[in-house]
């Protein structure tokens, strides 16, 4: 190639160069023109709108799913929408009254949001600290309305005044503002009910004063709370304790409920799980449960754990549903429904009916206008509606509309509209005795049992017993997060068919570990990078098997509601001398302990199986291994990442975990077989670690069948006394997030009269 043609060749492309950033520039120029220009600034609007019309969507689906799920998708997007949603409407309608463009459609769009916002049912707040904010609340809500009635103001001043819009606008208005009201209403009564639980704990005080046995398989004699008229208590001057003055047939107990023999099994366990609530709920507001331990001892043990190789199916369903109540109690409007359940529900058919006649006024008398555009320079600019924001009214109405008319039908289907029925049946249904005055009551129930029928064949059954939460127990191996480690920073033991993928992965590693350890120590916490790092190797979460559950519940019906730190286990399976691993004098004792007997089932994992056996006794071992390495790895889990679930201060549990993991790594970095490098490591018993390699040795010399067997029962009875604590606030919390097995394991401890431990753990000792 010549000298010349080069030359042609650079001068072409400086030209063609040049042509491009004329055309980006041209491009440029014209996209800042149009989105100054008079539509730019309605596009603009139109998509703040739809996204915060997206926002309360996504909250309205998914709000009640994050309770049954920690999946990160569901968790993240509805923390964004509900943490977003409000600014975004707060910004939107103000840009709509700022804009020197006036839609007549803008103040449809504001009220349609307001509708939005209000009808989200499902979700009011995303943690307990968010109820708080009462005031907060109030200022937004004066803000809206505010921001709305200038919208409608400045609207009708501009435009030409239309009777069929006017009136329906200003019903919707007043329905939002009902809606947001109600959205209050669910704040107070997760923080200042104080009278409403203050009568269930002084009843509960009362009721168990007079005496009287209770007979926990009929019910005969239990009179736990399950419904009463609110408005009807007075304060009894000489005990200072509330008293429900109702007439005895308006006042609902479980004895009520289990005599109905209209009812069936289930909406009478349904019940119970409300009943249980209002108690659990006491702990909450910080009210002493004055019920006698005896008669909670004998509810549970001789009651719901009367059979316990069937029973603990039962027993796990009630509690799950007694903590499905306390979920939406403080996180959903479905609380603030059922004690308003009837005005409410006429509430929402209004509602839905007057967004229906807005939708119609606007598909039938809009459509006939065409946009135009006006000089840009005037003060104020007023247009009219295009087809897209005609299309966008009908579509944001529309979905206001259904979202009225599924929350109001997933409330009667959910538990909370079948314990209204239940309780409304059972008063109908005595009311029908005294006077032979009809059968309301039955009209009701077979209207319920007919939705449900409908929405069963429909593949929509609501809030079914699988659903009510993840139904799974997260897990972590420290050995096996010590292995991982220690391969990652092997650079043989890159990945070689991808080695960029393995560097990018080690790089992003390494910052977050970096950010982490940065911001810990900026926090003045001082934590080690590798004890970081190895917090970060989680296992996959795996589902709760009914074995786990069997295993837990024997292990409480054997001790009694004694619990101990695994030293009446030993007894059990005559292994006492091993009672040396569950004896620490360091302060955060529970921690030490399962640290000591995880390392040890970790190492006992590792140990070869030996063979031998088969048959029955084959199918056992396995189970208790199962039970054992499952519930070894949960508590582990709770250990690193849910310390706040257990006794004793969550920093404390965190620097054990911590000096746990640096000496783990330390003794094993250049280890290439795990157990090898743990089965010579000479005994001693001053750490955590060498302490739990001790207990592992010792249990590997035992037959392998005794071996599984003393960490099974061990794991079962570790996990019971971990249970009882006073972070109530923290379990309550954890709900948002899929729940946790030990917070099913508090709950049903807490109603037995287990509410905290005893000073000495020893086996035998009172």
């Amino acid at each position: 190639m010549g000298v010349d043609t080069v030359k042609d060749y650079c001068d072409m492309l400086k030209s063609e160069i040049h042509l491009t950033n004329v055309s980006v520039t041209a491009l440029s120029s014209v996209t800042k023109d149009f989105w100054k220009s008079t539509r730019g600034m309605v596009i603009r609007i139109e998509i703040l709108v739809v996204l915060a019309a997206l926002m309360f969507l996504v909250l309205g689906t998914f709000g009640r799913y994050r309770r049954r799920s920690r999946n990160c998708f569901i968790q993240k997007s509805v923390f964004g929408a509900f943490s977003l949603s409000s600014s975004l409407v707060t910004y939107t309608i103000g840009s709509m009254q700022s804009s020197p463009v006036k839609g007549s459609m803008y103040s449809l769009w504001a009220i349609a949001l307001f509708l939005l916002h209000g009808c989200t049912d499902s979700i009011t707040a995303h943690s307990l600290s968010d109820n708080t904010q009462i005031t907060k609340q109030w200022y937004q809500v004066v803000l809206y309305y505010l921001y709305g009635l200038f919208l409608l103001i400045s609207g009708m001043n501009e435009t030409e005044p239309r009777a069929w819009e006017n009136p329906l606008v200003i019903i919707l208005l007043g329905l939002s503002l009902y809606q947001f009201m109600h959205r209050l209403a669910a704040y107070h009564l997760a923080t200042r009910s104080w009278k409403l639980n203050k009568i269930v704990a002084d009843y509960m005080h009362e009721e168990h004063e007079m005496g009287g046995e209770i007979d926990p398989v009929t019910m005969e004699g239990c009179h736990y709370l399950v419904d009463w008229p609110l408005g009807k208590s007075k304060m009894n001057n000489e005990t200072y304790a509330t008293k429900i003055t109702a007439d005895s047939n308006e006042i609902i107990d479980i004895k009520k409920i289990w005599l109905c023999e209209s009812l069936d099994t289930e909406l009478k366990y349904e019940c119970l799980s409300f009943s249980l609530f209002h108690l659990l709920r006491r702990r909450v507001f910080g009210f002493a449960c004055g019920e006698s331990k005896e008669k909670a001892h004998d509810f549970v043990f001789k009651g719901l754990l009367l059979d316990p190789e069937d029973g603990y199916i039962r027993v796990f369903k009630v509690i799950e549903a007694e903590l499905t109540f306390m979920y939406d109690f403080y996180f959903t409007k479905y609380a603030a429904i059922y004690y308003r359940s009837m005005a409410a529900t006429i509430w929402y058919l209004v509602s839905a009916t007057s967004i229906c006649l807005t939708i119609y006024a606007v598909a039938t008398r809009v459509m006939d206008y065409d946009c135009f555009e006006t000089d840009m320079d005037l003060l104020s600019l007023t247009i009219i509606n295009s087809k897209a924001d005609v299309i966008i009214t009908l579509v944001i109405l529309a979905s206001a509309a259904l979202l009225e008319l599924v929350q109001i039908l997933v409330f009667w289907t959910s538990v909370w509209g079948r314990v209204s029925f239940a309780c409304q049946h059972v008063r109908e249904e005595a009311a029908e005795k005294r006077s032979n005055r009809g059968r309301l009551s039955g009209c009701c129930m077979m209207i319920m049992m007919t939705v449900k029928s409908l929405l069963a064949n429909i593949g929509m059954r609501c809030d079914s017993n699988k659903h009510y939460w993840q139904h799974e127990l997260g897990q972590y191996s420290l050995i096996g997060a010590v292995s991982k480690s220690i391969d990652s920073s092997n650079p043989s033991a890159t990945n070689q068919e991808d080695p960029q993928l393995s560097i990018m992965a080690r790089i992003l590693t390494s910052a977050v570990g970096r950010t982490v350890y940065l911001l810990d120590y900026l926090a003045l916490s001082v934590r080690s990078r590798q004890a970081i790092k190895i917090r970060g190797e989680q296992c996959k979460p795996i589902k709760l098997h009914e074995q786990v559950k069997k295993a837990v519940v024997l292990s409480l019906v054997r001790s009694e509601g004694e619990l101990t730190n695994g030293k009446s286990s030993l007894v059990v399976t005559k292994e006492e001398s091993l009672s040396w691993a569950c004896e620490w004098d360091v302060h955060p004792e529970t921690t030490c302990i399962i640290l000591t007997w995880h390392i040890a089932t970790c190492y006992c994992e590792m140990v070869p199986y030996s063979g031998g056996g088969g048959g029955e006794e084959a199918e056992i071992r396995k189970l208790q291994f199962d039970v054992a390495t499952t519930l070894s790895k949960y508590c582990a889990y709770l250990v690193v990442s849910e310390p706040k679930l257990l006794h004793g201060h969550h920093y404390d549990t965190a620097m054990v975990f911590d000096a746990a993991a640096e000496e783990s790594i330390k003794t094993l970095r250049s280890a290439t077989n795990m157990y090898e490098a743990m089965k010579t490591l000479p005994v001693a018993q001053a750490t955590v670690f060498e302490r739990g390699v001790k207990l592992g040795k010792e249990l590997e010399s035992k037959p392998e069948s005794k071996r599984w067997k003393v960490l099974a029962e061990f794991w079962a009875e570790m996990l019971l006394y971990a249970a009882p604590s006073d972070n109530v606030n923290e379990h309550i919390d954890r709900l948002t997030k899929g729940g946790e097995f030990i917070t099913h394991l508090w709950a049903l401890l807490s109603h037995a009269g287990i509410l905290g431990r005893k000073p000495k753990h020893q086996a035998g000792i009172v």
